[in-house]
């Protein structure tokens, strides 16, 4: 997921009663969500680099382990130096301040398992991707609720405005670059969450330990749907394939779309080809699969060749469903590789590499 929910997540624990069990249980939670995005620092090597190397080392096993250790002993590190200045500051609670590091660190994985980018979990042990398939890695809905939840009740201090300042503004530039087309949606999931910021509720019942509690769990019954979502949006798919011709396939991914729950990505995968459709549950549940297939890359007879040249290897470890298309005709001689998860036409950049090609 984005570093707006894994912020947010963070933030409603600290809001509830979880934030009051010890001193320091604030950031723990707060940086312990965010924490194992530590492996952003790979982009310096290089966005192949990267794409290779996130979600792996830092996401997997034996990083739940380490990192939260090494988060809790920082912390306290830190607060052995602000005693030496404060000698009148209350203890904290060591085994409290463990325990929350471990509980943020985890919903790390948890939500980037989710979407159909993929995590590592086994990692260093097994480099093997896994998806959950059932909710966008940027989900407007979540950072309602998370963000209500976590807002109203609150005093609307000037440090919180600028931080959520700044953030909206890199979400709304990202979106902008990406997909302009949500920027409406965005934009009023912002303006509610503006609202929520200068709210002052009176009443006791919307106490910030309160709305953040009942936001998380939302945010939770929100995911479960999705996940019961994409279930029933598979099953669906393979009833109406036989209607569409295709009568029998290899691979079947229905993937989430942005800002709509209802509406899936549809990718079905032969030994040969790749064909994509899409999935609306307003329409009736009515499958509308394309007529274009792509040549998938695996089974060409050059793909070990492709795979052992040394090329984009992150790309190559990173594809689930990487399909073909040669420069045309009168260009330089390269073969494009693009992921049809994220790709349907010739592409260099995300979901898409550049290789010469095999001599053969």
């Amino acid at each position: 997921m984005d570093p707006l929910t894994h912020t947010l997540v963070g933030a409603s624990l600290a809001a509830t009663q979880l934030g009051r069990k010890t001193r320091l249980a604030i950031p723990a939670l707060v940086i312990g969500a965010n924490l194992p995005d530590i492996d952003v620092l790979s982009y310096f090597r290089g966005g192949d680099f990267a794409l290779g190397f996130r979600r792996g080392w830092t996401h997997g096993v034996l990083a739940l382990v380490v990192l939260p250790a090494l988060l809790a002993g920082l912390l306290l590190l830190w607060e052995r130096w602000r005693g030496r200045r404060d000698p009148g500051r209350q203890p904290l609670a060591p085994g409290w301040l463990l325990g929350l590091s471990y509980l943020a660190c985890l919903t790390h994985p948890c939500l980037d398992w989710l979407n159909n980018y993929g995590m590592r979990w086994w990692m260093p042990f097994r480099d093997t991707w896994y998806y959950g398939d059932s909710v966008f890695i940027m989900d407007p809905w979540l950072w309602l609720i998370l963000g209500m939840g976590w807002l109203i009740g609150r005093k609307p201090a000037r440090s919180t405005g600028i931080g959520a300042v700044v953030m909206a503004a890199l979400v709304v530039w990202l979106v902008a670059s990406r997909a302009p087309n949500y920027l409406p949606v965005v934009g009023t999931v912002f303006a509610a969450l503006l609202v929520a910021f200068f709210w002052q509720p009176k009443v006791d019942r919307f106490a910030a330990h309160r709305t953040a509690t009942l936001g998380l769990v939302l945010a939770t019954l929100y995911i479960g749907t999705l996940i019961s979502i994409h279930s029933l949006t598979v099953s669906r798919v393979q009833q109406m394939l036989p209607e569409r011709g295709i009568e029998s396939f290899d691979e079947l991914f229905a993937g989430p779309t942005p800002a709509n729950p209802l509406a899936w990505d549809i990718v079905i995968g032969t030994e040969d080809v790749y064909r994509w459709g899409r999935l609306d549950w307003l329409d009736g549940g009515n499958l509308i699969m394309s007529d274009v297939e792509l040549p998938a890359a695996r089974g060409l007879p050059q793909w070990n060749a492709i795979v052992a040249s040394g090329q984009s290897p992150g790309f190559l470890r990173w594809t689930r469903f990487p399909w073909w298309e040669l420069a045309p005709e009168g260009e330089a001689k390269q073969l494009y590789l693009m992921d049809a998860r994220y790709a349907r036409h010739r592409t260099v950049g995300f979901g898409g590499a550049v290789f010469q090609p095999p001599a053969d």
